[in-house]
């Protein structure tokens, strides 16, 4: 019996898809599907599905590239699970991730939409840190103030959820996971899960790297949700514009973003390491390389 069902969107990810599927192939909890939306890619991603033997495994072909939000909407209307849980096709999940989310939720009241976790971050084989999660209740008001769950990698939520909050968002340009989860914090609350489950990996193309996306995200966010919005949360949008900005060599821009983040939000130290590293381009990695072994002393 299929007791949650993982739905993967892929484009073109035929070199990283097997890794995906494998990681859910190996879980040690069985009862599940495997629903993958392939959206459009003309690279080799059917016949790298195809090469599965296993009846865990639904393809489903989406004619011209949709966006991932239209792909994992499809899936959803596809699953046959008690829960939905999501994984990007360059991602990977660790063995006890159904087995832990899926035991969660069956112990949880029907007034916890979710539960989500920790995962670490690696940019190919080089290890960036954790992301990791505190135990315990988030509410609407926390997520005005963070992405506390981050990436949709992340979630396991209940099938009914989307009966009441509606489908993922496809005219989000950005921030598509933090789009749904204020949503779904309107009518439910979502659990954490201390501990680490799945890995994420950086990817040169990521859509964090496109300026016009997240500024165009992060209006319509405001359109949406500014009624629970905080300055903490506006400062964040800063600080990753102004990484964006570093990384792409704008430094000047980047300075301007990283003050305004400053201003709205002046605890957050990341802020000011990066406003004094962002010189070069090699100041600025030396500033990501401290940011990152403070991250990882202190388990964030």
């Amino acid at each position: 019996m299929t007791t949650v069902s993982v739905i993967t969107p892929t484009y073109n990810r035929a070199e990283t898809l097997p890794r995906a599927i494998e990681s859910v192939l190996a879980q040690s909890y069985g009862g599940f599907e495997h629903v993958i939306v392939d959206d459009g890619s003309t690279d080799d991603t059917a016949a790298v599905v195809e090469g599965y033997d296993d009846d865990r495994i639904e393809y489903l072909r989406l004619e011209g590239n949709n966006g991932a939000n239209v792909a994992r909407n499809e899936g959803i209307r596809a699953a046959s699970g008690k829960y939905v849980a999501f994984l990007d096709s360059d991602d990977e999940y660790y063995p006890r991730k159904l087995e832990t989310c899926v035991a969660a939720l069956e112990s949880l009241p029907e007034t916890y939409g979710g539960v989500f976790h920790g995962y670490d971050i690696y940019r190919g084989e080089e290890y960036l840190g954790p992301e990791a999660t505190h135990e315990g209740r988030v509410t609407r008001s926390a997520l005005g103030e963070a992405n506390v769950p981050g990436s949709f990698i992340t979630t396991t939520v209940r099938a009914s959820v989307f009966d009441t909050v509606g489908d993922l968002d496809e005219a989000m340009a950005s921030s598509q996971d933090y789009e749904f989860y204020l949503r779904l914090a309107r009518e439910y609350d979502l659990y954490g899960l201390g501990t680490i489950l799945a890995r994420h990996y950086r990817r040169a193309d990521s859509i964090s790297l496109d300026v016009a996306a997240r500024r165009e995200g992060k209006t319509q966010l405001v359109e949406r949700h500014g009624d629970v919005l905080t300055d903490r949360r506006h400062a964040h949008h800063h600080y990753l514009l102004g990484l964006t900005h570093a990384k792409r060599g704008e430094m000047a821009t980047a300075r301007r973003e990283l003050a305004r983040a400053i201003r709205l939000h002046p605890t957050n130290p990341f802020p000011y390491v990066h406003l004094a590293t962002c010189v070069t381009p090699r100041t600025f990695a030396a500033g990501m390389d401290a940011k990152r072994l403070v991250k990882r002393l202190i388990g964030r």
